[in-house]
Protein backbone atom coordinates (compact mmCIF):
# COMPACT_ATOMS: atom_id res chain seq x y z
CA UNK A 1 0.00 0.00 0.00
CA UNK A 2 1.18 3.37 -0.86
CA UNK A 3 0.80 6.40 1.93
CA UNK A 4 -0.72 9.67 0.24
CA UNK A 5 -1.03 12.54 2.75
CA UNK A 6 -1.00 10.34 6.07
CA UNK A 7 -4.27 8.26 4.55
CA UNK A 8 -2.97 4.52 3.13
CA UNK A 9 -4.63 3.53 -0.15
CA UNK A 10 -4.39 0.42 -2.24
CA UNK A 11 -3.65 0.97 -5.60
CA UNK A 12 -4.56 4.51 -5.76
CA UNK A 13 -7.70 4.08 -4.48
CA UNK A 14 -8.45 7.19 -2.35
CA UNK A 15 -7.98 9.16 -5.81
CA UNK A 16 -10.93 7.84 -7.39
CA UNK A 17 -13.67 9.62 -8.33
CA UNK A 18 -12.00 12.59 -8.91
CA UNK A 19 -11.92 15.03 -12.86
CA UNK A 20 -9.96 13.52 -15.69
CA UNK A 21 -6.90 15.60 -17.20
CA UNK A 22 -6.33 14.73 -20.00
CA UNK A 23 -2.72 16.71 -20.09
CA UNK A 24 -2.08 14.83 -16.86
CA UNK A 25 -2.44 11.26 -18.47
CA UNK A 26 -0.51 11.94 -21.40
CA UNK A 27 2.59 13.02 -19.66
CA UNK A 28 3.16 10.21 -17.46
CA UNK A 29 5.59 7.90 -18.44
CA UNK A 30 3.11 4.90 -18.68
CA UNK A 31 1.59 6.35 -21.10
CA UNK A 32 4.10 7.60 -22.94
CA UNK A 33 5.79 3.73 -23.02
CA UNK A 34 1.97 2.35 -23.71
CA UNK A 35 1.71 4.99 -27.02
CA UNK A 36 4.97 3.73 -28.53
CA UNK A 37 4.34 0.53 -27.66
CA UNK A 38 0.94 0.99 -29.63
CA UNK A 39 2.89 2.42 -32.11
CA UNK A 40 5.36 0.03 -32.61
CA UNK A 41 2.96 -2.93 -32.60
CA UNK A 42 1.24 -1.06 -35.81
CA UNK A 43 4.45 -0.96 -37.55
CA UNK A 44 5.53 -4.64 -37.22
CA UNK A 45 1.95 -5.77 -38.09
CA UNK A 46 2.04 -3.18 -41.16
CA UNK A 47 5.39 -4.17 -41.83
CA UNK A 48 4.50 -8.31 -42.26
CA UNK A 49 1.62 -7.81 -43.68
CA UNK A 50 2.74 -5.17 -46.76
CA UNK A 51 6.32 -6.26 -47.44
CA UNK A 52 6.39 -9.86 -45.52
CA UNK A 53 5.50 -12.09 -48.66
CA UNK A 54 7.09 -12.00 -52.02
CA UNK A 55 5.76 -13.91 -55.23
CA UNK A 56 8.99 -15.62 -56.74
CA UNK A 57 9.49 -14.89 -60.75
CA UNK A 58 8.39 -18.69 -61.61
CA UNK A 59 5.47 -18.92 -58.71
CA UNK A 60 2.48 -17.40 -58.68
CA UNK A 61 2.19 -17.96 -54.60
CA UNK A 62 3.04 -15.78 -52.16
CA UNK A 63 5.99 -16.85 -49.93
CA UNK A 64 6.88 -15.20 -46.45
CA UNK A 65 9.91 -13.12 -47.00
CA UNK A 66 11.49 -14.95 -43.87
CA UNK A 67 12.95 -18.66 -44.70
CA UNK A 68 9.95 -19.38 -47.23
CA UNK A 69 7.92 -20.40 -44.32
CA UNK A 70 4.07 -19.06 -43.71
CA UNK A 71 4.31 -19.98 -39.86
CA UNK A 72 6.74 -17.11 -39.44
CA UNK A 73 4.96 -14.53 -41.26
CA UNK A 74 1.41 -15.89 -39.64
CA UNK A 75 3.46 -15.69 -36.33
CA UNK A 76 4.46 -11.88 -36.33
CA UNK A 77 1.56 -10.83 -37.58
CA UNK A 78 -0.62 -12.84 -34.34
CA UNK A 79 2.06 -10.86 -32.23
CA UNK A 80 1.69 -7.76 -33.65
CA UNK A 81 -2.55 -8.12 -33.46
CA UNK A 82 -2.26 -9.08 -30.03
CA UNK A 83 0.43 -6.65 -29.17
CA UNK A 84 -1.82 -3.70 -30.81
CA UNK A 85 -4.94 -4.95 -29.24
CA UNK A 86 -2.80 -5.10 -25.25
CA UNK A 87 -1.98 -1.86 -25.66
CA UNK A 88 -5.20 0.00 -27.09
CA UNK A 89 -7.12 -2.18 -24.25
CA UNK A 90 -4.23 -0.97 -21.36
CA UNK A 91 -4.29 2.10 -22.21
CA UNK A 92 -8.17 2.31 -21.92
CA UNK A 93 -8.05 0.97 -18.69
CA UNK A 94 -5.31 3.57 -17.71
CA UNK A 95 -7.83 5.94 -18.68
CA UNK A 96 -10.83 3.94 -16.51
CA UNK A 97 -8.19 3.43 -13.22
CA UNK A 98 -8.55 6.39 -11.42
CA UNK A 99 -12.99 6.36 -12.12
CA UNK A 100 -12.61 3.23 -10.17
CA UNK A 101 -13.78 3.14 -6.48
CA UNK A 102 -13.87 -0.42 -6.03
CA UNK A 103 -10.66 -1.70 -4.64
CA UNK A 104 -10.67 -5.36 -5.75
CA UNK A 105 -11.49 -3.76 -9.43
CA UNK A 106 -8.23 -2.00 -8.89
CA UNK A 107 -6.24 -4.67 -7.99
CA UNK A 108 -7.57 -7.30 -11.04
CA UNK A 109 -6.67 -4.20 -13.41
CA UNK A 110 -3.20 -3.92 -11.64
CA UNK A 111 -2.34 -7.70 -11.76
CA UNK A 112 -3.83 -8.33 -15.34
CA UNK A 113 -1.11 -5.49 -16.56
CA UNK A 114 1.67 -7.02 -14.32
CA UNK A 115 0.91 -10.56 -15.77
CA UNK A 116 0.79 -9.79 -19.14
CA UNK A 117 3.65 -7.77 -18.88
CA UNK A 118 6.14 -10.58 -17.35
CA UNK A 119 4.31 -13.05 -19.91
CA UNK A 120 6.64 -11.20 -22.37
CA UNK A 121 9.77 -11.61 -20.10
CA UNK A 122 10.91 -15.47 -20.38
CA UNK A 123 11.77 -15.52 -23.78
CA UNK A 124 14.67 -12.28 -23.33
CA UNK A 125 16.43 -14.75 -20.92
CA UNK A 126 18.61 -17.66 -21.73
CA UNK A 127 19.15 -20.17 -18.81
CA UNK A 128 21.51 -22.21 -20.33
Amino acid sequence: MEQTGGVSSAYGASLAGGGFDFVKFVRQPQTIVRILSWIFALVVFACITTEGYINSSHSSDAKCFFNQNDSACHYAVGIGVIAFLACVGFLVLDVYLPFMSNAQERKYAVMADLIFSVGRWPHRFSWN
